[in-house]
């Protein structure tokens, strides 16, 4: 009973532990606490919870931390996250476990924003936990090189790259907004590196019906998002290949380099999809920003300036690595947009 009662305490005491459900402490938690994979199954409330976590996931890209009123919420919340593990990897598809971990990731990232207004305490905790390695002063983070190279490389803006830095003594300065961006990276990481789990056959059995749900609710994500890739009065089929491989890493949510997503803004751009139609391409991507890339791709549309951009030559893509094969009507032209107004001129 007083062992109970000291877990307890220590759920009251780091409530914030349900908003963070990675951190070590709050696996520790559930071990002391004794809670086997039969307890977990058998929870309803976090059964329902850890359903909703995944559902929220592939609808809105974002899993929000909800008020937390007392402590058996806490540890609901805190329950929901292992279950939801384990419907993820029941289903066993990447795009799912990248669009999970990501979403799980933009959760704790608003929350962590919220949590710095009051305390900062739980940053230091944050990168402690998950290894990085940073110094701390009032508005300031200094993140060694290192550190700062292996999680911003998926970050495409030009200004995470290293060369737009200012360093000292070879680490980088960083505000604070900066940094918990960064931080969002390395949670994500430590989410998406240990899934799927291995679930043996008859737990999934015996899940079946959450499993269906969420099996439904992806099939019609992946619909909606094969209709956003086909243009008024267009063809996905008469894409070039370079274009098809740059929609489906998109689509995915596989983040792809400038030159890419310059291409295939521009070329989608020049045969009939509107900016919003463009943008909405973007929203699986691990850094969407949707102001930052309405601005990008309202340039490159020429809204402005009145200067529309076309899509790079074939050398060009060949240039940058974004040719990924060629096939009989490359053959043919020099251009991604030539290559698409012959395929639909012969009907192939």
């Amino acid at each position: 009973m007083r062992e109970l009662e000291h877990l307890h305490l220590q759920l009251r005491l780091h409530r914030h532990l349900c908003f963070y459900p990675f951190l070590s402490r709050a696996l520790e938690y559930v071990k002391e606490a004794g809670f086997t994979l039969d307890d977990l199954i058998s929870s309803v409330s976090a059964r329902i919870r850890a359903k909703e976590r995944v559902i929220e996931a592939i609808r809105t890209g974002v899993i929000q931390r909800p008020v937390i009123g007392d402590d058996t919420q806490a540890q609901t919340e805190l329950l929901s996250y292992p279950f939801a593990r384990i419907l993820v990897s029941c289903i066993r598809d990447s795009y799912l476990i990248r669009r999970y971990a990501l979403a799980e990731a933009k959760g704790a990232y608003k929350r962590l924003i919220e949590d710095l207004r009051s305390d900062d305490s739980i940053i230091h905790e944050l990168s402690e936990d998950l290894g990085i390695h940073a110094e701390f002063s009032p508005n300031l983070v200094l993140l060694p090189f290192t550190d700062y190279l292996r999680l911003t490389a998926n970050l495409r803006d030009k200004r995470w790259k290293l060369v737009n830095r200012s360093m000292v003594r070879g680490k980088v300065r960083l505000g604070m907004t900066e940094f918990v961006r960064i931080v969002q990276e390395a949670m994500y990481e430590r989410i998406v590196k240990d899934l799927p789990l291995d679930v043996p056959d008859d737990i999934c059995n015996s899940l079946s019906e959450h499993i269906e749900h969420i099996r439904k609710e992806l099939g019609v994500k992946r619909k909606n998002l094969e209709g956003l890739h086909t243009p008024p009065g267009g063809d996905p089929g008469s894409y070039p290949p370079c274009i098809t491989n740059i929609l489906n890493n998109l689509k995915a949510g596989i983040n792809v380099p400038h030159s890419a997503r310059f291409a295939v803004t521009a070329f989608l751009l020049n045969i009939g999809l509107s900016v919003d139609e463009v943008i909405e391409l973007y929203r699986n991507s691990p850094d969407f920003d949707e102001a930052r890339t309405r601005y990008q791709v309202e340039h490159i549309a020429g809204v402005k300036s009145g200067t529309r951009y076309t899509a790079p030559s074939c050398a060009t893509m060949r240039t940058y690595g974004n040719c990924v094969g060629s096939d009989e009507f490359c053959e043919k032209v020099t251009h991604p947009l030539s290559y698409y107004r012959l395929k639909l001129k012969l009907g192939k």
